[in-house]
């Protein structure tokens, strides 16, 4: 009773049973709690994500920017351990304390269209058609930043990505980028995992944190160990002011826009191409990894092409009464694979599991049975006579072989093409990815592939 006497004691009375509440609470929280009789909203955070929107006479309240942004583009991102008070303009206090701390009001880029579906039945579908503009976007907006991202890179000892669901894979597709195009070691953990094997974090390393909305606690977590042991923070993130952007000490936005599906897209490819970019620029190259971009934006758009699409769909009817569906890559089009196993994954609730190809003899081919659906990323590189064989020995088990790349082969079933662009093939191979993850998912019927069950967009807990 002591709680509600003081809520409706006046101003003062309110904000301070409100702080003192939530200094009891344990763990990550996130509370939002409305008073009728001072016409107050206060919300507090530690660990969840928290948005004050500032608008003309009104104020907002969100986990994310992306439920604002309809309605202003000034934003405040809360702090952990800080309140907000929204009366007739907004407060912010420190918790446990409660001194009032100064505000700083951010000005969103993004644009009110990104945020509705527009002509497209889902946003999944609708962020898998922004695809070629964001890696034009790269292309073209991205140089200095990628430069300044390489001259880090270049000047560390000792790099490290992290990162967790599909931007991990992003992060495992640049340590074969960074090999095979500027001849440099990076390293590469789980964000979850990194704790296990931190031990070697010096004033000297570089920790590349990759995250579309910056508010990932398997990421965030580990990034504040390394800044405890003075490691310089460099990282790659979608959202302005997400708590992730906050913390580091250089950030190289994607600006791929608000991305409203759980399922990530658009902000997966922003991730790939700003890698390749970086990659090409470390190795003093920077002009033909933009070229590269810019033919791979040329390529993603002639599969986004109703034609493409439609093969695309006559494969998802295939696949759709299957089971288990494996994909295999070698080289940088794991990441391929990986990417496109998730998106099966999540967005349809099929088995599927992606394999480096010369992984099949050491037991993986014993799950092959006859008209089990295997997926081939065959790109015109090194790995292309290898993924063959790898291809040519699920078939000879009785596979149905899917081939994807810049050269049909006999050993395909179906087929869907991309151009060979060298490196940047993986754009293009991803695009396709992403294609049939949605595409099976309306094949099997899935109610909204925008919300798959069990998953939200940003994991804030452990």
């Amino acid at each position: 009773m002591g709680l509600k006497r003081s809520l409706f004691a006046g101003r003062q009375g309110f904000t301070s049973s409100v702080r003192d509440a939530f200094n009891k609470l344990k763990g990550l929280n996130a509370i939002v709690v409305a008073s009728a009789r001072s016409s107050e909203i206060i919300a507090a955070k530690s660990g969840s994500p928290l948005v004050v929107g500032v608008g003309e006479n009104e104020l907002y309240i969100a986990s994310d920017a992306a439920g604002i942004v309809k309605h202003t583009k000034k934003v405040i991102f809360i702090e952990d351990y800080q309140m907000a008070v929204l009366g007739k303009k907004v407060r912010i206090f420190s918790l446990p304390k409660g001194d009032e701390v100064a505000t700083k009001i951010n000005r969103l880029k993004w644009k009110f269209e990104e945020t509705t579906r527009g002509k497209f039945k889902h946003f999944f579908i609708k962020e898998i058609h922004e695809e070629a503009r964001i890696i034009e976007n790269t292309a073209l907006n991205s140089l200095s930043s990628t430069q300044k991202l390489a001259n880090l890179i270049e000047s560390a000892f000792g790099t490290f990505f992290i990162a967790c669901g599909s931007a991990s894979y992003s992060a495992i597709g640049a340590t074969y980028l960074f090999s095979t195009i500027a001849k440099k070691h990076v390293n590469f953990s789980v964000g979850s995992e990194f704790k296990y094997i931190e031990d070697f974090i010096t004033s000297k390393t570089l920790v590349i944190p990759i995250s579309q909305s910056g508010e990932s606690i398997d990421v965030i977590e580990p990034v504040m160990r390394a800044k405890n042991k003075d490691a310089k923070i460099a990282a790659i993130v979608n959202v302005l002011g997400s708590t992730l952007y906050r913390i580091s000490d250089f950030k190289l936005l994607l600006e791929s826009g608000p991305e409203k599906a759980v399922v990530a897209t658009k902000s997966f490819i922003a991730m790939v191409a700003v890698l390749i970019l970086t990659a090409y620029t470390l190795a003093g190259k920077q002009k033909k990894g933009q070229d590269l971009l810019n033919k791979a934006a040329k390529n993603v758009r002639q599969i986004l092409s109703d034609s493409y699409i439609d093969k695309v769909k006559n494969i998802a009817e295939n696949l759709k009464t299957k089971k288990h569906i494996y994909v295999i890559g070698r080289g940088i089009s794991y990441t391929a694979a990986l990417e496109a196993t998730l998106k099966i994954k999540e967005a349809t609730y099929i088995h599927a599991e992606a394999f480096p190809g010369g992984e099949l003899k050491h037991g993986v081919i014993a799950l092959i049975e006859k008209g089990t659906p295997c997926i081939v990323f065959a790109p015109n590189d090194e790995t292309y006579y290898d993924i063959i064989s790898n291809a040519q020995e699920v078939k000879a088990r009785g596979g149905y072989i899917i081939g994807i790349g810049p050269k049909n082969n006999n050993i395909f079933d179906d087929f869907l093409e991309t151009d060979d662009i060298e490196e940047a093939t993986l754009l293009p191979q991803i695009t396709i990815a992403h294609l049939l993850g949605y595409y099976l998912a309306l094949a099997v019927k899935i109610k909204d592939p925008d919300k798959p069950r069990n998953l939200a967009k940003s994991v804030t807990v452990k």
